[in-house]
């Protein structure tokens, strides 16, 4: 994801690094990632602390020293994404909060010859190579967009309207990484590697990823190099038919994944419960290989 903007964040290094004030929330009620996400589009929010290798695979900018200075300071990034194929006005927008100077900031990207400055009701930048666009609306936050910020900008600073439940906001300030998506683009996200007897449609998702740790090989009791993750959540449908196929071809997919791993199916804690049009995971575990493979489905 974003792997077209390697000079993307590197201006801000030197002016976060200069700052010394403590972080506080750009956003709290409601909280940012809480208004990412229309219908079709799929909000992805990963605490920093955490998952730092997953954003590393989210944002491949980040891979050199400069990068890690800039996220070492930053807490939280929030991204919602288009589930559904085609040209899109917008493709990818979001935000990173952390410990991010509004002025210096500005000042930084004002002075740097990589980034142009533009206004449109409000001040934004524009990436001269790749045209990516951000903007440092207040002390906290940078929000960014692959093109057209404008366009999306005030739902995210100041129009903002609530998308993800507030029932599921605990859990997902709570995990390392969480998704959420109503109506997503089902055939988009599964279709491709599953045969279905019909279109696949969601009427709603939400899934919270937590790494478990590295894995013990058993043959050579070494660690391995890929990290394991638990997962739960809940996939809605719009008829009971097809809840029950998808429940089935989740099943046989894990068992598949487990088996290409030399793992037995018996031996890892998984339940996967029909609940009239709804599938529930929990206890799901994972590698990360198909967290990555949802980062490419939606930054594509």
């Amino acid at each position: 994801m974003f792997n077209r903007y390697r000079h993307t964040l590197a201006v801000f290094v030197l002016v976060i690094a200069a700052a010394g004030c403590a972080h506080r929330p750009a956003y709290r009620d409601p909280l940012f990632f809480e208004t990412l996400g229309r219908d079709t589009e799929m909000m992805v929010t990963m605490r920093l602390d955490s998952v730092r290798d997953l954003i590393v695979y989210a944002f491949p900018q980040l891979q050199g020293g400069e990068m890690d200075t800039v996220f070492d300071r930053g807490e939280r990034v929030s991204v919602a994404a288009q589930t559904a194929p085609g040209d899109h006005e917008v493709r990818l927008y979001g935000g990173i909060e952390g410990n991010i100077p509004r002025f210096l900031t500005r000042t930084a990207l004002s002075a740097s010859s990589d980034w142009e400055r533009t206004r449109d009701g409000f001040v934004y930048y524009r990436d001269v190579n790749s045209g990516f666009e951000i903007s440092v609306p207040k002390r906290g936050i940078i929000v960014f967009a692959d093109k057209n910020l404008p366009s999306v900008h005030d739902r995210m600073t100041s129009d903002r309207v609530l998308y993800v439940p507030s029932e599921i906001t605990q859990r997902f300030i709570e995990a390392d990484a969480a998704f959420y998506s109503s109506n997503p683009d089902g055939m988009n996200l599964f279709g491709e590697r599953v045969s279905f007897p019909f279109e696949l449609f969601f009427d709603e998702m939400w899934i919270t990823v937590n790494r478990v740790g590295r894995v013990i090989d058993l043959d050579t009791n070494e660690e391995t190099p890929k990290a394991l993750y638990h997962v739960e959540g809940i996939i809605t449908l719009p008829e009971n038919v097809q809840a029950r196929v998808f429940d089935r071809v989740i099943k046989v997919m894990y068992q598949d994944y487990m088996r290409k791993r030399n793992m037995d199916v018996k031996d890892w804690r998984v339940t996967i419960n029909l609940k009239q049009n709804t599938v529930v995971f929990d206890n799901l575990l994972i590698y990360e290989d198909i967290i990555q493979e949802v980062f490419r489905i939606t930054a594509r």
